[in-house]
């Protein structure tokens, strides 16, 4: 999942992200606000967290909101405007 960082509740082991996509034009658009569990024991997904505006993150449990995070990757502004120009690509390819 792509994800804006809301907040990290550090104590809590929780995080406040906003699931995003990137629209065929190019947009970051927001899905839907989530808080997601982070494992006791992984201080390094709750730094991950705090220090990166973006992530790409992957849970565990089928229900999106209250999963735990299993595994997360900050996301930089040049990697995110990367992504959109590849999504934009790749939709004007489909024309």
């Amino acid at each position: 999942m792509l994800v804006k960082v809301n907040n990290v509740y550090k104590v809590e082991k929780k995080v406040n992200v906003t699931l995003l996509d990137i629209d065929d034009f190019g947009s970051l658009v927001p899905i839907k606000d989530l808080d997601l569990r982070i494992a006791p024991d992984d201080n390094s997904i709750t730094e991950i967290l705090a220090n990166s505006p973006y992530a790409a993150i992957f849970t565990e449990g089928s229900d999106e909101s209250n999963s735990m995070i299993i595994l997360a990757n900050g996301i930089t502004m040049d990697e995110i405007n990367s992504e959109k120009r590849k999504t934009i690509e790749k939709a004007e390819s489909r024309i």
